[in-house]
């Protein structure tokens, strides 16, 4: 049996008719950065969802820390330690920064202690504690988006596209805070659109096309390919 901390294994989603992921095999292991890329519509999203029990499986198994989880509910999942930071963010606008970092914490000092180390990885938000969420950047929305799921202290965080809208400035800024959270022991499985950044701040990748994993290899293999275009559309 794997030893990974996160497995699926011939994982099938669909959307009525329409297959999302064709039999999707993959693992991260404990505090491990791995890079999920591929085109818009490849299915990275779906299988994030799957993982998280926000879409279900129509057949194979995910498993975490050894566990299936494939029809364990999403509280559940949570509880075992995955965190989960979407794609459009979706921050609680009308509380502030603390209040949207305190709601996520189930510590008995109500998360005060978390929310410090939170901001130790993004001091941007520090100075803006006291802010509502609906004023805050795209930027700073995404740091706090990723902080609250981090509020749980989870092994694994599944990341869902975190540049998406974001300029190249702020895009590194924010995944450039992978290695930190990986470094503090929290695997990371990132699905992201700026490919050449996901692979920098990962170890390891796989290259999703309609549903399917085309290519797994090292982050530096796939970033080395003398073709990268080629392989993310499977040509």
């Amino acid at each position: 049996m794997s030893t990974a901390l996160l497995v699926l294994d011939n994982v099938v989603a669909r959307y009525g008719q329409i297959e999302a992921l064709g039999g999707i095999t993959l693992e991260v292991g404990a505090a491990e950065a791995v890079a999920l890329v591929g085109a818009n519509g490849a299915g990275k999203s779906t299988l994030m969802k799957c993982c998280m029990g926000l879409h279900p499986c129509a057949s194979g198994a995910v498993r975490f820390q050894g566990e299936d989880v494939t029809r364990r509910p999403i509280f559940a999942r949570a509880v075992m330690g995955i965190g989960y930071s979407p794609e459009g963010r979706r921050i609680f606008p009308g509380l502030t920064v603390h209040e949207n970092l305190l709601v996520a914490s189930r510590d008995r000092d109500g998360g005060r202690a978390r929310a410090a180390d939170i901001y130790d990885i993004f001091p941007g938000l520090r100075i803006k504690a006291a802010a509502l969420g609906w004023a805050l950047s795209g930027g700073q929305q995404q740091m706090l988006s990723i902080g609250r799921a981090l509020m749980l202290r989870p092994r694994l965080l599944l990341l869902d596209e975190p540049s998406l809208g974001l300029s190249p400035l702020l895009t590194a800024e924010v995944l450039n805070r992978v290695k930190d959270i990986t470094a503090a022991g929290t695997a990371v499985l990132l699905a992201e659109q700026n490919v050449h950044k996901a692979l920098s701040v990962s170890q390891r990748a796989y290259v999703i096309q309609l549903g399917r994993v085309t290519r797994a290899s090292t982050s530096a293999e796939l970033l080395a390919s003398r073709d990268l275009a080629g392989a993310l559309l499977g040509m």
